[in-house]
């Protein structure tokens, strides 16, 4: 303010000199005071508009002058601090613009980028760079190089132009050596085509299954597995899904089979790798001629067999099945469920009524839920066949279903029992104790007459119990003796008849037996037992008694007339 007022009051006393000056020279012609007086006013006015003008353009241009001295200091500051910055960062930066003839380059970036735009990932890289200067798209990427197997590059719009950080990944050299002794080493076959489907790399698996002795010379035959790789390769760097595409090829003479896979890149490359499948190939064909070898066994099969898996799906049924249920073989070649073909049986009347035919079917689901668990039952039909149920664990999960009509087993059955009943009614009338033993030494039937005779209950004879079971049951009521060691010898031996010869036996108890052996056509073995107690005392005590001397009567004998 100081300085201002200075220049203010130079100004002023200027002015008043100017004005002395101006009415000394006026002086002369002072005829008229007051045009004097007005052009001295005037004047004066004049030099004090232009002093102050003065004073206020010399302020303006010292406080702009101070403004730019500010402005350079701060932008000195922030340029002092980007290159601190940019000297702190480890990437290399390039900075690119159309209104550049070359890029801008720190620590390197703009070699860097011309390297990169030398490698064999150029493509991509000008194609994000295009991009990111026409629209200001930021990227990032992975690019190799000649020298350099891996560069992180990132761009971003700065301003009207385009920045280009580079980092050098100095310990992928190791890494991908690492990586590439690993793939190479293993003995599936794997490849690396890029986007344009040129063979760029291939493991030593891939390149003895092609033929081929090196890399170079895999470029250049463009080796390949299958004719059809190239057109999967194009699937796959479309973005679409090959996995497990079996696809069969020769190599060293032998036709091989192969499961291809091949999956998308980041750098739009495609990556390969073959499994060889030759060997399950051939363990399934042997399972399929196994399984077609079973279902011809089963087919011969009377028993109708039914085989589920854990999901309750029918995996595998012959034709006795088939024929049991009458179920359209068309519908059961789509795997129905059990519980599907429950439900069809009952609505064809062919499971037995139940009352919860929910809770009843429910049952035979649990057993899924059990392994190891066995069901045998008898389901009696509507329609009057009776069928005899087993399932069994299968090995693969699931369960075996054997079904068996027993109708006719079963009416046989009824009739034996109601012949041997006859039989038993018609040797209970006989008074010789009488059992006969079967081929396997069971006891098939016996009267009463026999029970009595060795103290035993009806009870204790049911079931046909073997006969070692019922010599066992005789001595311990009788005591033990050699009847019975004779009657299993007899019911062993081809002609137990001669057995007979031994006459009468006399049991541990003192009471006397005569034993009778003799075969039926059937193979079965009568055994009769003749209680001769009696009448060997009565011959006991006849040979006892002395014999007396004839009496002579002397009374004439009168015949009748």
């Amino acid at each position: 303010m100081h300085k201002v007022f200075e220049i203010a009051m130079g100004a002023y006393l200027q002015l008043l000199a100017g004005v002395s000056w101006l009415s000394h020279w006026l002086q002369p012609n002072a005829g008229d005071s007051y045009a004097t007086a007005a052009l001295v006013v005037s004047a004066l006015l004049i030099g004090i508009c232009c002093a102050i003008w003065a004073v206020v353009l010399r302020l303006r241009f010292h406080a702009y002058r101070e403004a730019m001295k500010s402005a350079l200091a701060k932008a000195q500051g922030d340029i002092r601090f980007r290159e601190a910055m940019i000297s702190a960062c480890p990437e290399a930066i390039a900075v690119l613009g159309s209104d550049m003839h070359a890029p801008l380059s720190y620590r390197g970036g703009a070699g860097l980028l011309q390297a990169c735009l030398d490698g064999p990932d150029a493509p991509l890289l000008a194609a994000r760079l295009e991009t990111l200067l026409a629209h200001g798209a930021a990227f990032s990427a992975v690019v190799r190089t000649a020298a350099f197997p891996q560069v992180s590059v990132r761009g971003c719009a700065v301003g009207s132009r385009a920045a280009v950080f580079f980092r050098i990944d100095k310990d992928a050299s190791s890494a991908d050596a690492d990586y590439t002794a690993l793939l190479d080493a293993l003995p599936v076959p794997v490849w690396i085509r890029n986007r344009h489907l040129v063979l760029t790399w291939a493991n030593r698996a891939f390149l003895a299954a092609t033929g081929q002795a090196t890399l170079r010379d895999a470029q250049l035959c463009d080796a390949k597995l299958d004719k059809s790789e190239r057109d999967l390769m194009r699937v796959a760097s479309e973005g679409g899904d090959v996995d497990a595409v079996r696809r069969f090829a020769v190599v060293d003479g032998e036709r091989r089979v192969f499961s291809l896979n091949m999956k998308k890149l980041p750098d739009r490359s495609v990556g390969a790798f073959a499994t060889d499948l030759t060997d399950l190939a051939k363990a399934e064909a042997r399972a399929q001629l196994n399984t077609e070898s079973h279902t011809a066994i089963l087919n011969t099969l009377e028993t109708a067999v039914a085989i589920f898996g854990a999901d309750q799906r029918l995996i595998q049924c012959n034709s006795a099945y088939v024929r049991m249920w009458h179920l359209p073989q068309d519908w059961l070649a789509t795997r129905p469920t059990l519980n599907d073909i429950l439900d069809r049986l009952r609505e064809m009347r062919r499971v037995p009524e139940q009352r919860n035919f929910t809770a009843w079917k429910q049952e035979h689901l649990a057993q899924f839920e059990h392994a190891g668990q066995h069901v045998t039952e008898t389901w009696h039909l509507p329609n009057g066949i009776s069928v005899d149920v087993r399932s069994v664990p299968y090995l693969a999960g699931g369960a075996v279903y054997l079904f068996r009509d027993i109708s006719e087993k079963l009416a046989q059955e009824e009739s034996y029992q109601l012949l041997k009943r006859s039989q038993r009614a018609v040797l209970d009338t006989v008074e010789t104790a009488t059992a006969m033993f079967g081929p396997d030494g069971r006891l098939r039937i016996h009267n009463e007459a026999f029970a009595a005779l060795w103290r035993l209950e009806d009870s204790e004879l049911a079931g046909e119990p073997h006969l070692t079971k019922v010599a066992d049951l005789c001595s311990s009521r009788t005591g033990r003796d050699g009847i019975w060691s004779m009657i299993a010898a007899g019911i062993s031996a081809p002609d137990p008849e001669r057995y007979n010869a031994w006459g009468d036996l006399v049991r541990a108890d003192g009471k006397s037996l005569n034993l009778s052996l003799s075969r039926l056509p059937d193979g079965a073995t009568m055994v009769s037992f003749g209680d001769v107690t009696d009448l060997s005392r009565f011959s006991v005590a006849i040979s006892e008694t002395p014999v007396l001397p004839p009496v002579q009567l002397n009374e004439p004998v009168i015949s009748a007339a």
